[in-house]
């Protein structure tokens, strides 16, 4: 399906603050599917020359997962940016978003976010994702959305209302747009209530680019951030994920010219689930142990981490301390996620010849824990309870990481420790 041009030229609305804070959010959930999106194809990428590859494949496939991890880091980079956003304006930090697979209309129809390994058309779908503003693109097989339809937004209301967009530079031209907006109807110090203080700088999180936003400079300077690293960014910068993505891709197709049967990535499933669904959704139910005991416990640290940035971004009245504690076990759960992502990749899926994939799957239950001495022993508690079932995940399955469980039994004492002193 080709750029809607059309909708593409139609201004994104922003008539009070509600509707501002709802773009905002959406652009957050927007921000953290394609992080997962593009974690799960990188992940899903052979590591071995014994995986039927050649040294030279060997070394380029080694710079795609780099390259694509990178930018899914500059993803989280734009998640933290638009919670900063969020919290200028008064609002909480949003974290959630719905699960995987992405159900048609929830997006506009041409941001489709799903969990596939690396092929040759998931490439053309990262490209499609990332491209300029204005440019049309045809959409890649087997992305394309299940339904053909277009937001209509009709009459300006109070309840926030969704919005069609064609790229996600496109949403962020209208955010930006919103700011504007309500600035000179506000004025700046009227529309930026929001404590600074309860929002994440580069001094608290060692991200380039990560900034405070207290006005309407700052607030255009993160937006622009977002742009020109390549969300659907306006000009095709040499580094944006667009260009990225593409030169990945042209190297793709030399090795496939060279060898029709190259594969990069493992015989891995496309949108696993967690829980067998009641209908068919054309996804993948991982039920084979020990990739669904495996799978459990990648998405409990899936859970904490964004618990922890919940809680380190949200909370002014926290002490710095505690905040920096928060956001560094952030960090290393997610490295204790990455190694239980790439193990499922070597699992069997079920009774076919597939094997797993982590599928970011997130609980109903709310992720911001606002109680500041309960909030952080909470977070304690919890790692401590994961931590406990990597220790036996290592007795139970050959190539667990044994060091798993005392790396997040570490985590979980820095945080008792923490809670400890807050609640002194």
């Amino acid at each position: 399906m080709a750029s809607a041009s059309n909708v593409d030229r139609q201004p994104v609305y922003t008539n009070d603050r509600e509707q501002l804070i709802y773009l905002l959010t959406e652009a957050a959930e927007i921000e953290q599917g394609l992080m997962c999106s593009y974690l799960y194809a990188a992940w899903s990428l052979k590591q071995s020359v014994s995986e039927g590859l050649t040294e030279k494949q060997l070394a380029a496939i080694n710079g795609w997962r780099d390259s694509i991890q990178s930018v899914a880091m500059e993803e989280m980079l734009h998640l933290a940016l638009v919670s900063n956003l969020l919290m200028s304006l008064g609002s909480p930090p949003h974290f959630m978003r719905p699960n995987f697979p992405v159900a048609p209309g929830y997006h506009p129809s041409s941001i489709v976010a799903r969990l596939t390994p690396f092929t040759r058309d998931a490439a053309d779908h990262f490209v499609y994702l990332e491209r300029p503003e204005g440019m049309a693109l045809p959409q890649a097989k087997g992305f394309e959305s299940g339904i053909r339809y277009q937001r209509d937004r009709g009459e300006t209301r109070l309840t926030p209302t969704a919005e069609d967009y064609d790229t996600v530079g496109h949403l962020y031209r209208g955010i930006e747009d919103g700011f504007r907006i309500l600035a000179e109807k506000l004025g700046e110090k009227g529309l930026f209530l929001g404590d600074p203080q309860a929002q994440i700088s580069a001094e608290v999180l060692d991200f380039t680019g990560l900034t405070a936003v207290t006005d309407l400079d700052s607030a255009i300077a993160a937006i622009l951030t977002v742009i020109e690293q390549g969300e659907g960014g306006r000009q095709d910068a040499e580094q944006s994920h667009y260009a990225r993505f593409r030169a990945i891709r042209d190297e793709y197709d030399i090795f496939l010219k060279e060898d029709p049967g190259f594969q990069p990535h493992r015989p891995v499933v496309s949108d696993p689930v967690m829980f067998r669904p009641i209908t068919d959704q054309g996804t993948v139910h991982v039920s084979a142990r020990p990739a669904a005991r495996v799978l459990d416990l990648a998405n409990a640290t899936y859970g904490l981490m964004l618990r922890l940035l919940a809680s380190g971004f949200g909370m002014a009245s926290g002490s710095s301390i505690t905040r920096r504690i928060e956001i560094e076990s952030a960090i290393a759960v997610m490295t204790i996620m990455k190694s239980l992502a790439l193990l499922l990749t070597t699992l069997p899926a079920d009774d076919s010849a597939q094997t797993a994939g982590m599928n970011f799957h997130l609980p109903r239950s709310t992720l911001a824990l606002p109680q500041r001495h309960a909030g952080t022993a909470l977070l304690a508690e919890r790692a401590r309870e994961i931590a406990n079932a990597l220790n036996d995940l290592g007795k139970e399955v050959p190539g667990a990481d044994g060091s798993l469980a005392h790396r997040l039994s570490s985590v979980a004492e820095r945080l008792r420790q923490a809670a400890n002193r807050d609640g002194a």
